[in-house]
């Protein structure tokens, strides 16, 4: 099905193959007409009428002519594209097997430059992408790593979803920034661990910082994953669903088993 604008700006024009259903929902909005001529359907370009039409075919396929900002709602057919095609992108991270984090980070982008950019998906170029990611840097301040991370959503949504030829390869990508990292000394960790009462939350700042473990596999390990013969952690399921091993420090031991020892009343984890 494919809508567009005619000359004037005021009527939307809309074509597709006969279908005596569509035909019927297309006949129940206020002031649509067949003109037989141009062979195609209209109805008044406001609102109203666009999200009439846009609840009644929103499971459908529409591609649209004009840009998004010509239609009396431009935030309605970017909505529509949003709820269309990234369930779709969605279900495919899904089955490909990224992480939460990422599919929830790639549809966020996606859905941020869908309504930025008013226009089909399918006629975008390589300037459109590039020009928002220049906005990103430029009119939202943001970093070059979240831009960079933007570029790689949208790449993925590209090959999985809209496949378009010659885009991927020319993005330009933000040169990261090199900074050097702020290390604390070791009288400065002994303090920030000695301000800690709680023998639980004091345990997993040890071994956040001995066994350089993310706070997400801190509260995940369990008694099954701790080596006291070899001195060694088994983090399960880390980033990118990648198991590994981690040293264990003597003083994370000793802690643990004082936690073990007298463990909270829920469970004997970490968390």
């Amino acid at each position: 099905m494919r809508l567009k604008l005619n000359k004037t700006k005021d009527l939307i024009c809309l074509s597709f193959d006969y279908d005596k259903v569509v035909v019927k929902k297309i006949n129940s909005i206020p002031g649509s007409r067949w003109n037989p001529k141009k062979r195609y359907w209209t109805f008044a370009n406001n609102s109203n009428n666009l999200a009439l039409f846009l609840e009644m075919f929103k499971k459908h396929y529409l591609i649209f002519d004009s840009e998004l900002k010509n239609f009396a709602g431009p935030e309605l057919i970017a909505n529509y594209l949003i709820n269309y095609y990234l369930p779709q992108f969605e279900k495919k991270l899904k089955i490909k097997g990224y992480s939460p984090n990422s599919i929830k980070a790639y549809l966020n982008h996606n859905k941020s430059f869908i309504r930025y950019l008013k226009k089909d998906l399918f006629s975008i170029k390589k300037n459109d992408v590039n020009d928002y990611i220049l906005f990103l840097l430029e009119e939202l301040n943001n970093t070059h790593s979240y831009a960079n991370q933007f570029i790689s959503a949208f790449k993925t949504f590209n090959t999985l979803i809209l496949k378009l030829d010659g885009i991927n390869n020319k993005l330009l990508r933000p040169k990261k920034k090199k900074k050097l990292p702020q290390v604390l000394n070791k009288k400065e960790v002994k303090d920030i661990i000695a301000a800690v009462d709680n023998l639980k939350h004091q345990l997993i700042l040890i071994l956040t910082y001995s066994a350089g473990l993310r706070v997400s596999e801190v509260v995940r390990l369990k008694l099954s994953d701790i080596d006291s013969e070899r001195m060694l952690l088994y983090i399960r399921s880390a980033k990118g669903y990648k198991d590994r091993y981690t040293l264990l420090s003597k003083e994370a031991l000793t802690k643990l088993r004082l936690y073990v020892s007298d463990p909270p009343p829920i469970c004997r984890t970490l968390s």
